[in-house]
């Protein structure tokens, strides 16, 4: 009898004394980083240089960006994690579509089903990823269509 009132007391203090998973998962930040890029579609002509503007913002600061587009070789990384906390960060790039840039290509999309569809693409998706000082994710696209 005895016993078992020293294990009801100590489940008791254990349950009371512990975090909940919800109080734990509160603290945690689990934002991913906003991306707006301006604009985020453009049109423009092969062998024009293009200046890219992205604004990102994310409470926990941005640590690590990378812009990528491997069809034209374009792969920009910038690295604050030795920079100050950063909130707000507007990301800036300069590239030059190439002169044999594609205008438009095939693209096959494959369903779960075993069945595709060929999607005739006018538009290529530059790749702008993201990353907060607790590593969240986000990916933003550009898309440019070459006239």
């Amino acid at each position: 009898m005895k016993i078992g009132w020293i294990l009801v007391s100590l489940l008791i203090v254990l349950f009371t004394g512990c975090e909940t998973t919800d109080d734990i998962l509160d603290t945690l930040d689990h934002t991913v980083p906003a991306v707006q890029f301006n604009p985020d579609t453009l049109e423009v002509t092969a062998g024009e240089k293009v200046t890219l503007n992205a604004l990102l913002s994310d409470e926990s600061g941005i640590q690590r960006i990378e812009f990528t587009y491997g069809n034209w070789k374009i792969n920009t990384i910038v690295d604050l994690s030795a920079e100050p906390v950063q909130p707000s960060y507007t990301f800036t790039t300069e590239i030059t579509v190439p002169a044999d840039a594609l205008k438009s290509w095939d693209e096959k999309e494959y369903y779960n089903d075993g069945t595709s569809l060929v999607i005739t693409q006018t538009y290529h998706k530059m790749l702008l990823s993201v990353w907060d000082k607790n590593r969240n994710l986000r990916k933003g696209y550009c898309y440019i269509k070459v006239k």
